[in-house]
């Protein structure tokens, strides 16, 4: 008999989950390649599977990130989870009317539906009219109540395993099974060889960089990161 072990802080699982909104089961993200496809919410190129989360990071929305931490491993669950725990109740204040002259100061040119950044805050275009731009800068997720399906996989206890699924995390473009990584007998050093989806990505360097870092946060005992380019002879 296996005893199960509860999860705790810093511990990284694998989650296959489906959000749906309760009020219109509207699915508005999943792990599932099937359900992608099923719900017109696919993405050409992605790599569908489970995702990471480490418990404690709050990652996640803080109710879904509680459910699955009282989970067990191969546990299918549902919970709904409520605006609190999830994005919070819709706040009438974040709602600003804005001149159409101001924006052009802004070098900004709104559009209905239409996403805007304003001094940091992101908001959705509603409306234009009589020179005035309405923008929500509530988030789109806010009072909305969400259900979430979901399995936890599998806990991750290789130090290799864990770094993989943290470079997932970077692109939705790569499979663990492709990642090659190699960590020294001591814990000293990773080499990492640069995926070749990525190698030639503009913001390479910030791939790499974030990367070492969540692999300096979350193992203390490593002093190097490496990454190695390769580049072959075409056939």
């Amino acid at each position: 008999m296996v005893l199960w072990m509860p999860l705790k802080e810093r511990d990284f699982v694998l989650v296959e989950y489906t959000v749906r909104v309760k009020d219109t089961g509207e699915v508005i993200e999943t792990t599932s390649e099937e359900v992608a496809k099923s719900s017109g919410i696919y993405r050409e190129g992605d790599v569908y599977g489970p995702k990471l989360m480490i418990i404690g990071e709050g990652r996640y929305v803080r109710g879904f990130e509680e459910a699955v931490t009282s989970s067990e491993v191969g546990e299918e669950k549902t919970v709904e989870v409520e605006p609190s725990k999830a994005y919070g109740d819709r706040d009438p204040n974040k709602v600003k009317i804005l001149s159409l002259r101001e924006l052009a100061k802004l070098n900004i040119v709104p559009e209905p539906g239409k996403a805007i950044e304003i001094g940091g805050a992101v908001g959705i275009v509603k409306s234009i009219s009589g020179g005035r731009v309405v923008v929500d800068f509530n988030h789109p997720l806010s009072g909305k109540t969400l259900v979430f399906t979901y399995k936890v996989v599998k806990r991750l206890e290789d130090p290799v395993e864990k770094i993989k699924y943290l470079m997932l995390r970077r692109s939705r473009r790569l499979s663990a099974e492709k990642l090659v990584v190699r960590i020294s007998q001591d814990m000293l050093k990773v080499e990492i060889e640069t995926p070749e989806e990525v190698i030639l990505a503009e913001d390479l360097q910030i791939f790499k960089r974030t990367v070492a870092e969540e692999i300096f946060r979350y193992f203390p005992e490593v002093k190097q990161v490496v990454f190695i380019d390769n580049f072959f002879r075409p056939q």
